[in-house]
């Protein structure tokens, strides 16, 4: 089933990485956590014929190769689009421009970082909690 496959972590800042990683655990999902600090790294796994994950979870500022260009790489290549991975946002950035931009590379979530464990906890188990709902009918409308 998709929704026991792996969940990409995209997160360039130590810290950041560190609390997601507090709080996957703590919320205890059966899906391997799979992190990466360097969107480069991230894509080259992605394009593994075999690799599917069941979503992926990005920042949007990062050196190389930002959340904004690895997910417009992700649209823009049809082996790449064809996997129907949900891609999510989080960011500190909450200015217009960030989520306009957001928006039109076809985003399916936009949350923001939070300082508050309990708080950003509960918004990443609401949003694994909805696609794992929910990812056999967004799969199944391609």
């Amino acid at each position: 089933m998709k929704m026991h496959r792996d969940i990409l972590i995209i997160e360039d800042d130590e810290d950041d990485r560190d609390m997601l990683q507090d709080i996957f655990k703590d919320l205890g999902y059966k899906n391997k956590i799979v992190f990466f600090s360097d969107s480069t790294q991230a894509l080259d796994y992605i394009r593994q014929p075999e690799v599917t994950p069941f979503i992926i979870i990005s920042d949007i500022n990062m050196p190389k190769l930002g959340g904004f260009e690895l997910r417009n790489i992700i649209l823009e290549e049809e082996v790449l689009a064809d996997k129907d991975i949900p891609y999510i946002f989080i960011s500190n950035a909450q200015d217009e421009y960030s989520i306009k931009q957001a928006n039109k590379l076809s985003i399916q979530g936009y949350i923001q970082k939070g300082n508050d464990y309990n708080k950003y906890k509960e918004k990443i188990k609401n949003l694994v909690d909805y696609w794992k709902e929910n990812i056999n009918t967004f799969s199944s409308k391609k």
